[in-house]
């Protein structure tokens, strides 16, 4: 699926003030109307959120789709038709979104909290000396190291066991699982800062990647693993500061799978930050398991700290939903996280979490706490 591009519409220039002229004049001001009308339409309920190289992204992929009825963490876009529906999928928050315009982030949050990843522990280490980066940003060779560098490129990986560490990227960092050959490529970042600014992708995505103590912020979501990734492990990294245009049907989340498997999430600080935008979209919620291509299946989500936004539909999206193509996860273990609070005392704008099934085959939902004490409950 192409992304949309949102190109303006222009009406057609008049026709001279002839006799045939004077004719047309009002019919062709009818029809430009027409366009004007119709374009504007169109650009407030395109749908696009197929992935994509990064490098050939042209519009924003991650817009929310007509079909508003379940929620979507955004994902970056492509023309893999199987990723394209990541926002279309994920339109039950987008739906609930829309009636939270008013909503805000939490005043005053927090950014860094003793004894949670944040902005003092992750990232490039304190005195590490940067020099620029002048290899290629599409890495080929097997066994790349790249240490201590300003990378100023959306940075694609080809090839297995690349290492990027004690780097800021200012850009992307993609891996495309569903390109041919992508099993046997394979990602370690670690002690890093991404910075995906505005562009309408994840950050980092979509797989077989190893993300630690890293500082990840920009794009619509933070860090994503697709379906065909065969491992996932995000650990003691702090996702945060995702970017929402003013008017854009755009959902964010921190964390997003759209179906997967081997997902291992632990000790991170995990914030989707942006409150709604005027047209009340914005943020799913912090970490999203959602089943729109395949089932949510062998997660593991531990010792997280989750962020309180009021513009969020809920904190944790549990991999289960009736409505999806793949409806029931399984063997997804959610223990020992600790939920914020925020102004509403929910954490999200519903509540903490939803779509988390207890009676799902090797689900556990256990020891997961409030910031401010006391236990909070699966949905069912």
């Amino acid at each position: 699926m192409t992304a949309s591009t949102n190109i303006p519409q222009h009406a057609p220039e008049s026709p001279p003030p002839s006799r045939s002229g004077r004719f047309w004049l009002p019919v062709v001001a009818l029809a430009a109307l027409a366009v004007l009308l119709i374009g504007g339409y169109a650009a407030l309920t395109r749908t696009s959120n197929d992935k994509a190289d990064p490098a050939a992204s042209p519009a924003p992929a991650a817009l929310g789709g007509a079909s508003a009825a379940a929620p979507a963490g955004s994902a970056a876009p492509s023309v893999s038709a199987s990723v394209s529906a990541s926002a279309s999928a994920s339109a039950k928050a987008s739906a609930k979104a829309s009636k939270k315009a008013a909503a805000t982030t939490e005043s005053g949050h927090e950014h860094y909290i003793a004894g949670w990843p944040g902005p003092k522990n992750t990232g490039v280490p304190a005195g590490t000396k940067l020099s620029t980066y002048t290899g290629p940003c599409t890495i080929q060779k097997a066994g790349t190291v790249i240490d201590a560098k300003t990378l100023n490129c959306d940075l694609t990986i080809l090839a297995a066991d690349v290492t990027v560490k004690r780097s800021k990227i200012n850009g992307l960092v993609f891996l495309d699982t569903d390109r041919a050959g992508s099993s046997n490529w394979s990602l370690t970042l670690v002690d890093s800062e991404v910075d995906a600014g505005k562009k309408p992708n994840a950050a980092v995505s979509y797989g077989n990647m190893t993300l630690l103590r890293d500082n990840i912020h920009g794009g619509v979501t933070s860090a994503q693993c697709g379906e065909k990734s065969s491992t996932c492990v995000i650990q003691d990294s702090y996702l945060h500061g995702q970017y929402l245009p003013a008017a854009a049907a755009w959902h964010l989340g921190g964390f997003l799978s759209n179906g997967g498997h081997n997902i291992r999430i632990r000790h991170n600080y995990i914030l989707c930050e942006p409150p709604a935008n005027s047209v009340g979209e914005g943020c799913t919620g912090d970490l999203n398991l959602l089943p729109d291509f395949a089932v949510i299946a062998d997660v593991i989500a531990e010792d997280n700290f989750l962020g309180a936004n009021t513009g969020s539909s809920y904190c944790i999206y549990g991999g289960d939903s009736s409505t999806k193509p793949y409806p029931h996860a399984n063997h997804v273990v959610i223990r020992n996280n600790t939920f914020e609070r925020g102004t509403n005392g929910k954490c999200g704008m519903y509540g903490p979490v939803t779509g988390f099934n207890s009676n799902g085959t090797g689900n556990v939902w256990t020891g997961n706490k409030w910031q401010s004490g006391g236990s909070v409950a699966a949905e069912n």
